[in-house]
């Protein structure tokens, strides 16, 4: 908790500002009243004082809290930050502690996706007052957050982009709908994973939403990814054929598997399977390619469709081996964006099937990245890290040049 105001002395305009409004205040005025706007006006004075050392926090309105002192209950009107750093000092401690507690508790409450009823009976077994106001007021704040980080700059170059679907239901107008949500984690050439989009979408995928949601990540900063992993979904192929043509497009390998026991008989899918696995150690992607092809020419008679939609992606499903063979297995599946889905998808079980709302939806999804940048993707990722040199190599023989942030070491040694 960052709160240096009492350590500080008021700055001289502030108090002057604050004086002259209590010699301003109506006549009549009872003692109470005059506490109750004095500290109101401190707390605002300590906030400007707060924002004046932290210039990069912001305010972020008020909320309503009843204050009880020997003279009677006061009616308080207490400053926020949008980084939730900032407790008024002149607020006495326990009060303080029992907010910060009160929030902690909530913020749990909302998380797993409470009614308001059942925060009101939470709150009530812990003879804690229930204030529906304050609850929409932090699921605001968050969806504001979210909202704030969904806008946030991107690097420019990436090493890849991992997209996948995540299909919830949530509760939108009254009714329980379903709700596909896209997800984007990208890997930087620090090795370190973040999410950076979160779409939620109804209808049916074609190249123009992919070409509006990849324009998203243009517009946020993203140029030049080395690698965008998917499904096969419709339309997007074409869209990042279109917006990033020097990008490597790898299908996932571990999904084709498995449709491939869905469309063919089990002995010829196990055989099939069982060669593919066996193309990973090839020593590189062209051989891959066309022992794939090999492959599917030798199943056509028997599954001509199908095997012919394969041997037209083999370019997409051995992208991955363009890489050095450390590396390789991590960048020919979307587990990544999975493992973020199963968080996504225990929270609406647990939660009874269903979001309450996009809202809740997107809270959750908040907190989620919270959780997992100060843990798992806090380090980064040590297999990538330990091959950026190769990663590098093979982005500047797609772009002919090095990654940015590689131009700006060197520049900067210079």
């Amino acid at each position: 908790m960052t709160n240096s105001f009492k350590n500080q002395v008021v700055p001289e305009e502030h108090m002057q500002h604050f004086i002259q409004q209590l010699q301003n205040h109506p006549e009549g005025i009872t003692p109470v009243q005059l506490l109750q706007n004095s500290m109101n006006l401190l707390m605002q004075a300590e906030r400007q004082l707060h924002l004046k050392q932290n210039p990069e926090d912001k305010g972020n309105g008020f909320f309503q809290r009843e204050l009880g002192t020997p003279m009677g209950p006061l009616q308080l009107s207490v400053p926020r930050d949008r980084d939730g750093d900032f407790r008024p000092a002149i607020l006495p401690e326990p009060y303080q502690r029992d907010y910060a507690e009160r929030r902690n508790l909530l913020e749990s409450l909302i998380l797993n996706g409470y009614s308001p009823n059942q925060i009101q009976k939470t709150l009530r077994s812990l003879n804690l007052h229930y204030n529906p106001e304050e609850i929409e007021s932090l699921r605001d704040e968050y969806a504001q957050l979210f909202s704030q980080w969904q806008q946030r700059e991107l690097p420019s170059d990436v090493i890849g982009l991992f997209i996948d679907a995540y299909h919830a239901e949530a509760l939108i107008d009254q009714k329980v709908r379903k709700v596909v949500t896209y997800v984007i984690i990208g890997v930087d050439f620090t090795g370190h994973k973040a999410l950076y989009g979160l779409y939620l979408f109804s209808g049916s995928e074609s190249k123009g939403f992919w070409l509006q949601t990849l324009n998203q990540l243009i517009t946020r900063g993203l140029t030049a990814p080395l690698f965008v992993l998917s499904d096969d979904f419709p339309g997007l192929k074409e869209a990042i054929a279109t917006l990033f043509p020097q990008a490597l497009h790898q299908l996932c390998f571990v999904h084709m598997q498995r449709n491939i026991i869905k469309n063919m008989a089990k002995e010829d899918a196990k055989n099939f399977n069982q060669s593919l696995e066996s193309m990973k150690f090839l020593p590189n992607a062209e051989q891959a390619e066309q022992a794939f092809l090999n492959l599917c020419q030798q199943y056509q008679d028997k599954y001509p469709a199908y095997t012919k939609t394969l041997a037209q992606k083999a370019s997409h499903y051995f992208a991955f081996m363009h890489l050095v063979k450390e590396v390789r297995k991590y960048f020919y599946t979307t587990n990544a964006v999975e493992s973020f889905n199963s968080i996504l998808e225990t929270t609406r079980i647990r939660l009874g099937g269903f979001f309450q709302s996009e809202q809740v939806l997107k809270v959750n999804v908040f907190f989620t990245i919270k959780k997992l940048s100060s843990g798992k993707w806090r380090t980064g990722a040590p297999h990538i890290k330990a091959n950026l040199y190769s990663i590098r190599q093979l982005f500047a023989t797609r772009y002919d040049r090095l990654p940015e942030e590689v131009q700006f070491t060197l520049e900067h040694k210079k």
